[in-house]
């Protein structure tokens, strides 16, 4: 595939100029980047080959990092545990609190600790190449696309959150007012709208920053999918993949994983979308094919 040398886009055959930048193309670089390294080959059966990616990816695993950090917590919380009775403090004067809370923060630092250890393994499996269905890379320009692409879908998404959120602690306000006569509840119910806008607000733009620091590359796995830094799964715990599209109405043509998994109001819903390269169309295709037979089964 010949590619502009002065942005990289795509050329077509016989090209004098580049429709992106417009600048003469009269000398192209020829993309000499292995076919095993790009994308594990998916068969027209739905069947993959073997063995073109084997290989460890060069992603560290903050995953385990995360467990690490937790387990000191917990060993914290555990040493508080028991820090009234060593240090004293008499139980009515804060030492049934202290030990309580500790106790509450140890249970859900083990869970913490439990669950990241869990996503840390699965990550080193996709890592060391198991189970991996297609690699891809990415140029420059496809990749700041795609993040500006992601950021607005996630402003999106998060918008409609807090408009959903603010009305519902609105409506809330207004019947807690209502039934207890008092208008300060009705002002600590619209509290939590700043609450939850900070993060609204937030959310995107460090997704966006966390993706253009990231190497331009996604993994893509029977078991979940690496994209850039941000990591996907859907494995254990109750998680699924409920679907996977392949969107090709605006550019960039991107392929979306919609997972789930179980939480205390219902199962939380997830997208993860993996931008297609270009030329790679057909085996975005492919690849949805696989994954459609493989939930067939």
């Amino acid at each position: 595939m010949n590619l502009c040398p002065h942005c990289g886009y795509p050329l077509t055959a016989g090209a004098r100029y580049c429709t992106n930048c417009g600048k003469p193309a009269a000398t192209v670089q020829e993309d000499h980047t292995p076919v095993s390294n790009r994308v594990n080959t998916i068969t027209n059966d739905g069947t993959e080959t073997d063995g073109s990616i084997s290989a460890n990816f060069s992603h560290r695993n903050p995953q385990r990092n995360i467990a690490r950090g937790w387990m000191v917590m917990t060993l914290v919380f555990i040493f508080l545990l028991f820090m009234p009775s060593l240090a004293g403090i008499d139980g009515m004067n804060g030492g049934y609190a202290i030990s309580f809370v500790s106790f509450f923060m140890v249970i859900m630092s083990i869970i913490i600790v439990f669950i990241y250890r869990s996503r840390a393994k699965q990550l080193d499996s996709i890592l060391s190449g198991s189970g991996v269905v297609a690699v891809w890379k990415y140029q420059g320009y496809e990749w700041q696309e795609f993040a500006r692409a992601d950021f607005e879908e996630e402003k999106k998404a998060k918008k409609f959150l807090f408009i959903l959120v603010s009305v519902i602690a609105i409506v809330i306000g207004i019947i807690l007012w209502a039934v207890m006569k008092d208008i300060l509840v009705f002002y600590i119910t619209l509290g939590i709208i700043p609450v939850v806008a900070l993060p609204a607000w937030l959310a995107p733009r460090m997704r966006f920053n966390k993706l253009m620091k990231s190497e331009p590359e996604a993994i893509i796995a029977e078991n979940g999918v690496i994209v850039g830094r941000m990591f996907h799964l859907w494995v254990k715990m109750g998680a699924r993949l409920d679907s996977v599209d392949l969107l090709t109405e605006e550019p960039p043509p991107i392929l979306a994983f919609h997972y789930s998994m179980p939480t205390r109001s219902g199962r939380q819903e997830e997208v993860a979308r993996v931008l297609v390269p270009a030329g790679k169309i057909e085996e975005a295709e492919k690849v949805v094919e696989h994954f459609v037979k493989r939930q067939g089964k």
